[in-house]
């Protein structure tokens, strides 16, 4: 698939949707939300992220973990296509969590609250879905919350919480918005959180020297999407996972 590079400021800003309780939303309001869920991202980046899922494999999806080697690579807008994607397409209540602690933007882009969220729960004995805004359908975001000075403590406090074995129980599938790499503190401790560490790689852009440095501190070559039509990415990086153009 061809397109161009996704700008980190393609997310269309919305008003979170309430379906009315009790009861399901009826099949009107489902098309309407299917419908607002599709437009949020452009077609060429869905349909990526469709392409990303199948090539990953089902069984993995509850605990896709988006990151990049450095910031600017489009990794928070190929997040959030995945976890559309696992709603529009499979029809799971799916929950996107923005675990950049350090720069969190989910909020902003989708026009929602920026909290309560992670940190306002690691303080208390809290229903993680008292704090899930939704984004549209049965996609939720669970915002970063109120920022902390010391986000590798906050990551430690999260592995060791309940928080993550809520979502587990709660929803069908989580994508995490984690945060680079190499360009943050807390990247490769976040990717350990997550079942299945996605990396995002800007085509064209981000020296090749820098992706093998980043995908050596996971451990294993990860699965990789590309953001972008052009690249000279090497076979280590693309031989078992394929070549994901958004």
């Amino acid at each position: 698939m061809s397109a161009r590079p996704v700008p980190q400021g393609s997310l269309a800003r919305v008003t979170p949707f309430h379906a009315p309780r009790p009861g399901e939303p009826s099949q009107s309001t489902a098309a309407a939300e299917a419908q607002r869920a599709g437009s949020l991202l452009p077609r060429a980046v869905l349909q990526g992220c469709r392409e990303a899922i199948q090539r990953i494999g089902d069984r993995e999806s509850l605990g896709f973990g988006v990151t990049s080697s450095v910031r600017g690579e489009g990794r928070s807008t190929i997040a959030a296509g995945l976890a559309l994607v696992q709603w529009l397409d499979y029809e799971k209540r799916t929950v996107l969590v923005d675990l950049d602690l350090e720069k969190p933007s989910l909020h902003d882009r989708f026009g929602v609250s920026a909290g309560p969220g992670i940190a306002d729960l690691l303080e208390g004995q809290h229903a993680v879905e008292d704090h899930l805004q939704r984004i549209a359908g049965d996609v939720w975001l669970l915002s970063a919350g109120r920022l902390r000075e010391d986000a590798p403590r906050t990551l430690i406090q999260l592995a060791q919480s309940n928080v993550l074995s809520q979502l587990a129980e709660w929803a069908d599938a989580v994508v995490f918005d984690l945060p680079p790499l190499l360009a943050s503190p807390t990247g490769l401790e976040a990717a350990r959180l997550c079942a299945t560490p996605v990396m995002v790689v800007r085509a064209g852009i981000t020296p090749l020297p820098t992706v093998r440095e980043a995908v050596d501190t996971l451990g294993s070559s990860p699965p990789v999407i590309l953001n972008g039509v052009r690249s000279a990415l090497p076979r280590w990086v693309r031989r078992s996972t394929g070549d994901w153009k958004p």
